[in-house]
């Protein structure tokens, strides 16, 4: 992305935000460090104009951490206001994926560097950011290996990806999923009742408050709250849609111009879609990822059943976790 590109896009959020004071910007990629002097930059300029619009960006930055250095976490951690490091798991998890450029694992390189980007960070947000495939069912081992190595902050994800890929999840592995998020919420209580900074994503819930109803029913709000920039200018509902052009609901100059499909997109919530309407979990999932329910059934308003049913198992082992905690 270029620079003037880049401030298109900030002031583009800007003048259409409506009242909203608080803007998020996520840098995030491919990889942004790969680009770093344009985050910079942005950084600098989103400050510059936030008077003039009354607003007030937090910046957020996801990394895979390969080109880390002592001078970009300074600044990370000086001007984000939380930052997500990508490591796929343990180490045989992760080098099976992810590996150099001589096919070597990239875990031993990139650890140290996280391990040193939160030591720097101090009692700033941030999560290390796991994916479990079919290949790591088990996740649990990589959530405690990241925990073991110093990371308090810990989220492990599913994969999204096509069911002919040979590390997608799928419905035959369901069963054991769902006994591996039982089998992880009691590990976590016990580590919870030992060290109280230890968090794991999925089992963060509020019962007392939260989001409102509103909030609640629609989600991310992909497509009207949220919209993902091209380094092109093209603007998407989110970054699992790019380059589906199917979703191209504008660019930069021209702003928003599929505004049925942006209105789609609003007004695909938890009211409207059939299978969510008596659903009990659907005011903590807020009717699931857009982008899931598309690549299962290429209709944004048919839930993702297999995501569907790992989160209402997540949702019950998180209500079990406050029980055992709060006794």
């Amino acid at each position: 992305m270029s620079l003037e590109v880049g401030k298109k896009a900030l002031k583009f959020l800007a003048k259409n935000s409506g009242n909203r004071r608080n803007l998020e910007v996520d840098f995030f990629g491919g990889e942004p460090l790969m680009n770093f002097q344009l985050v910079k930059d942005l950084v600098s300029y989103g400050r510059e104009i936030e008077k003039k619009y009354n607003k007030k960006f937090r910046f957020t930055i996801t990394t895979n951490g390969v080109l880390l250095d002592e001078d970009k976490m300074d600044f990370i951690n000086e001007n984000m206001d939380n930052v997500v490091l990508s490591l796929d798991g343990r180490k045989e998890i992760n080098d099976n994926m992810r590996k150099t450029i001589s096919g070597e694992g990239s875990y031993d390189i990139i650890l140290p560097k996280f391990k040193r980007m939160v030591e720097k960070r101090g009692d700033k947000d941030y999560y290390i950011r796991g994916t479990f495939t079919s290949k790591n069912i088990d996740f649990s081992k990589d959530a405690l290996d990241f925990y073991n190595n110093g990371f308090k902050k810990i989220s492990i994800e599913p994969v999204v990806t096509s069911e002919e890929m040979d590390y997608a999840l799928r419905e035959e592995h369901l069963k054991d999923i769902l006994e591996e998020y039982e089998k992880f919420s009691r590990d976590y209580i016990d580590i919870k009742k030992k060290d109280k900074d230890f968090y794991f994503f999925h089992y963060m819930i509020d019962l007392d408050q939260g989001p409102c109803i509103i909030k609640r029913s629609i989600g991310c709000g992909a497509g009207s709250e949220y919209v993902a920039v091209t380094p092109e200018g093209e603007l998407y509902p989110c970054h699992q849609f790019v380059g589906e052009k199917e979703f191209l609901i504008g660019n930069l100059d021209d702003g928003i111009i599929n505004t049925e499909l942006r209105d789609k997109f609003k007004n695909s919530n938890v009211f409207t879609k059939e299978e969510c309407r008596e659903c009990w979990a659907r005011f903590y999932c807020s009717g699931g990822c857009h982008a899931n329910a598309f690549y299962a059934h290429h209709d944004i308003s048919k839930p993702y059943k297999l995501g569907c049913e790992l989160e209402k198992k997540r949702i019950e082992c998180s209500i079990s976790i406050l029980a055992n905690l709060n006794e």
